[in-house]
């Protein structure tokens, strides 16, 4: 059984406030449709493999950030990890996502990004993790992962698995970039829905799963990105 995956068309439909062809791709509780400023940063995403945002890329008025859930969409089309530099006033962030890859099993790729980028190339940044004893130990959510919504649900519809790194807006993409080039040494195939036993699975309440109200005051301006 094939997991559902969004078509790379049907995302970008939905940037552009259309209707996908799949039914389910898009929700009406999850925007999609950027405007001009997003789609100059999603197009530049589609080059570098990582998202730039402002802060979260909230938008008060669409209640939610059109430019990450389009983004995430992208990536589970690709089965690449979403990866995205967050700016903010105070220091940058690079988060991410491995809930588009689709895995049974992370930890395997969070040890891949932990050792062969982080120890490796970024040292300093490490032994700062490191010296939060569950940042480097456990940095996904620690609930177990929903095979079912791994199998059957969109993505909109598939909780978020993030591992943050703070650090400087000097390294911010050259981490990114790192950590993009290592995903591309995963090897997903054992991991994959093929050794996903059966799990019972839900109905989809996307009223359920609306975009959190997740405004974001520590963040910088669209002409600092």
């Amino acid at each position: 059984m094939k997991v559902f995956r969004p078509h790379l068309d049907d995302v970008e439909r939905l940037s552009y406030g259309k209707g996908a062809k799949r039914r389910g791709t898009g929700s009406r509780y999850h925007c999609h449709r950027l405007n001009q400023e997003e789609r100059k940063l999603y197009e530049l995403a589609k080059v570098s493999s990582f998202l730039t945002v402002r802060g979260n890329g909230y938008r008060k008025e669409r209640k939610g950030s059109p430019l990450q859930n389009i983004w995430r969409q992208r990536c589970d089309a690709l089965a690449t990890l979403a990866v995205c530099v967050e700016k903010r006033s105070t220091g940058d962030n690079v988060v991410m996502d491995f809930s588009t890859l689709r895995v049974w099993d992370d930890a395997p790729f969070v040890t891949m990004i932990v050792n062969n980028v982080l120890k490796t190339k970024y040292p300093d940044i490490y032994g700062e993790m490191e010296a939060d004893s569950t940042a480097v130990s456990s940095p996904l959510p620690q609930i177990p992962i929903d095979l079912g919504a791994l199998k059957t649900r969109p993505i909109w519809a598939v909780d978020e698995r993030l591992f943050t790194i703070p650090c400087a807006r000097d390294v911010a993409k050259s981490l990114a970039s790192d950590v993009v080039k290592e995903s591309a040494h995963f090897k997903l195939e054992d991991f994959q829905h093929k050794n996903i036993g059966a799990h019972p699975t839900k109905e989809v309440d996307d009223k359920r799963i609306k975009d959190d109200d997740r405004s974001d005051d520590d963040s910088i301006d669209w002409d600092d990105l």
